[in-house]
């Protein structure tokens, strides 16, 4: 079999293509985890926190029922932040969609190196050109699902409710 001598070696597209956007994808996940657990944590400690400051607010001196008061207020504004701020940026949807294209990458690799499923051809030249055709499907189809998130958040809302009004009609 003669290979054209420019197209890349399947060892380089697996190291230089799939092994890095596998890295990429993996290390997003990893990032957008991290951040939709912070916000998750910090809405949870303060909304119970704030339940606590307004029943304690019944039991303290009149002298301090203000700043219960307060306290209250500030917690409860950092509860509707936390939402706020996960509903702007997406961190649960842009890491539920990272790591499932990362598992979708390591998948196709291993197929393909076990010679299973759609790589189960002995045609090594067919095999290197199915792999390279669903990676970059992955990817491709990724990069669009990825900026439809990034969409404003009041757009988003907007178009579910103009689909719930033609639905309803």
């Amino acid at each position: 079999m003669v290979e054209d001598a420019t197209a890349p070696s399947v060892v380089s597209y697996i190291k230089e293509r799939l092994e890095d956007q596998m890295q990429y994808f993996d290390r997003n996940a990893i990032t957008n985890q991290g951040r939709y657990r912070f916000l998750k944590r910090v809405s949870i400690v303060c909304n119970i926190l704030t339940t606590m400051a307004i029943a304690l607010a019944f039991t303290v001196p009149e002298k301090y029922k203000v700043w219960m008061g307060i306290l209250a207020l500030v917690l409860s504004t950092i509860v509707l932040a936390t939402y706020q701020w996960e509903e702007f940026e997406n961190y649960g949807a842009k890491w539920e969609k990272f790591r499932l294209v990362a598992e979708q990458l390591k998948a196709e690799k291993y197929m393909y190196q076990n010679h299973a499923g759609a790589y189960a051809s002995s045609d090594e030249k067919r095999r290197h050109c199915d792999l390279v055709e669903t990676v970059e499907g992955i990817i491709r189809g990724t990069d669009i699902s990825y900026f439809s998130l990034m969409v404003d958040p009041g757009r988003r809302i907007e178009k579910r409710l103009g689909q719930r009004r033609d639905v309803h009609g």
